[in-house]
Formats: structure tokens, sequence, C-alpha cells
């Protein structure tokens, strides 16, 4: 059973292409949804996160609000850098136990990691092949104003705190473009899975 990595920038519309895969057998496992899990009230990153930020990005009860850390690690590189560091090792730990269930069951087709920070936490030492998601910046642009209510120049903004293209490119062994429409997907997408 082939470990896929999938990546890609803001906006590419990864979550589409990841939806589909779903639906043609694979096993998605969610870095993203894993990130959220981790650092829940009770959980081993969360002790580590509010002994080194202290109680300022919590709520009443005590539970991480991801927006206020996020306001606080956007501006400082050093706090960023311990919040990845903190935040990986568990999310990488997760990422081997579902793919090791996964492969244990092998029901799925392939076995799809989903992760924005594929690169940066490493996970794609886990991968049998790294599959990029690219769209073009403008459409981008516009899918990030539509899904998150945001102006033209914050989905810009947004777009360039993240790596270049170039640095995806180079960790990719596919390339799937999402530019255009969804039968234009779709085809790209079969003929990737028939590798599968």
């Amino acid at each position: 059973m082939k470990v896929i990595g999938l990546t890609g920038g803001t906006g590419s519309g990864k979550s589409v292409v990841s939806r589909r895969l779903e639906k043609a057998g694979a096993r998605i496992v969610d870095a993203d949804k894993i990130g959220h899990e981790i650092i829940e009230k009770g959980k081993p990153a969360y002790t580590e996160i509010v002994e080194y930020f202290g109680n300022g990005m919590l709520d009443e009860q005590g539970h991480i609000v991801r927006r206020r850390l996020g306001e606080i690690v956007f501006h400082d590189a050093q706090k960023l850098a311990f919040l990845n560091q903190c935040t990986h090792k568990y999310i990488i730990a997760e990422v081997k136990r579902q793919i090791a269930e996964a492969k244990e069951m092998g029901r799925a087709k392939a076995v799809v990691i989903d992760a924005p920070l594929l690169l940066e936490a490493g996970l794609e030492r886990l991968c049998d092949a790294v599959w990029v998601v690219f769209a073009e910046e403008e459409v981008r642009i516009r899918r990030i104003m539509e899904r998150d209510g945001v102006s033209y120049e914050l989905a810009q903004a947004r777009i360039g705190k993240q790596k270049p293209w170039a640095e995806y490119e180079k960790a990719a062994d596919v390339i799937i473009d999402n530019s255009r429409d969804i039968p234009f997907l779709e085809k790209q997408l079969q003929k990737l899975l028939e590798t599968l």
C-alpha cells in the first residue's frame, strides 16, 4: 500500500483533491485535524504550549484559542519555531500510527497524508511519493477570498507568507494542476489512481 504525501499552498484546492481521493478509496490522514486535536486541553502538546506561552491565549475554560496563539507566533519567528517543534513531533507520531493502522486493515487503495506543512514537518520522509496541488495565484486569491471572506490584499498576503512555488515544485513527484474546472481535475486524478 503506497503512502502519498499531498500538499500545496493555501487556495490551491488541496482539500478538493483530498476529498476526491477519499471517494476513490484512499485512506486520508488529515494532518491539520491532528494538529487541532493535539493541542486540546489534557493532551501533551497543550501542556508544553501553556508552559511556554502562558495563559494569555486561553479562554475562560482553559482551552487554547488558536486565533490568539496564531497572533502571537505570526510576528515572532522564535515563538513560531518553538510551536512548530512542539507540535510537529506529536503530529508525526499520530500520522505514523494512522498509517500503520491503515496498512494493518488493508482495505484502502493508498494512504494519503493531507498536510499543508508536509515538507516543514518532515512528513515527506514517510511517503512513497509527494503529490503537490498547483493553482495559479489569481485563482488561489479568489478562492481564499470566497472561502474566508477576506480582502484581495489579505488573501495575497497569506500566499506571500508561504514558501515559493519553486520549493513545492522541487519536492513534487507529481504536480496536480487545479487551476481549472472539476472535470479537468478529475481527468488527472483518474490517471494517477490507475498508478496505485
